[in-house]
């Protein structure tokens, strides 16, 4: 006489416990990435003609009417950074002078302790560096999501193009809100905004911030010079 088969329930493999472990681990490397920039301070150096902030840390520099104020950004797209790492400057330009003062991309150059120079990150080049070492994903099949609206926007895209993968975003209306604008600024007027470079100051003892006025010749004397010693 045959026996009757029984079905015998299988548990899943990812239970609850696996995915809060798989959580707090997430959180212990984000704590570890994070942590590394905190130990470092990055200091003005004084310099003649300039004044320095020292409860913003900040350094200022008047020239032909023009004051530039510049500070080492802490919270902004540092809060970012992966392996890419992309320091930015929270950088104010003031026109006290009588006509319009302009400055372009190529007007910002950083030099380190080592003789190397950084050109300006354009947000475009920043956003597309943050795209590519994303820690907002869990490696599959654990797919987490921090903010609901890529979740939704992930739904939704799988329904209309499931053979393409969906980019998630990185909100980059922030990197791009936040830069500092390349435009002239006019008498009385003032702009401000972060400047990005690819730089690891963990890397260095003193970095350079040099400001040339649009056109200048990068073989001239910059218009404006912010050093800086970082201290670990």
């Amino acid at each position: 006489m045959k026996r009757a088969l029984t079905a015998v329930p299988v548990k899943p493999v990812c239970t609850v416990s696996a995915i809060n472990l798989i959580a707090a681990l997430m959180a212990i490397s984000f704590l570890v990435l994070t942590s590394g920039c905190s130990s470092l301070k990055i200091v003005p150096e004084q310099t003649p003609g300039s004044q320095i902030d020292l409860s913003a840390n900040s350094q200022a520099v008047v020239k032909d009417g023009t004051e530039i104020t510049v500070r080492f950004d802490e919270d902004g797209i540092n809060s970012y950074n992966l392996d890419s790492t992309v320091t930015s400057f929270l950088i104010t330009i003031k026109n006290g002078s009588a006509s319009e003062v302009a400055f372009s991309e190529d007007s910002f150059v950083l030099v380190d302790d080592k003789g190397l120079q950084y050109s300006l990150l354009t947000p475009e080049q920043v956003r597309d560096m943050l795209k590519k070492d994303s820690y907002y994903l869990m490696p599959y099949p654990y797919v987490g999501f921090y903010y609901l609206e890529d979740y939704q926007k992930t739904s939704f895209y799988n329904r209309s193009n499931s053979s393409l993968p969906y980019y998630y975003e990185l909100y980059p209306q922030d990197i791009f809100s936040k830069a500092l604008p390349m435009t002239s600024v006019i008498p009385g007027m003032k702009i401000e905004g972060l400047a990005y470079f690819k730089i690891d100051p963990a890397d260095h003892q003193k970095i350079k911030l040099l400001v040339f006025r649009k056109g200048a010749s990068k073989s001239s004397p910059p218009d404006f010079t912010f050093p800086f010693t970082i201290v670990k």
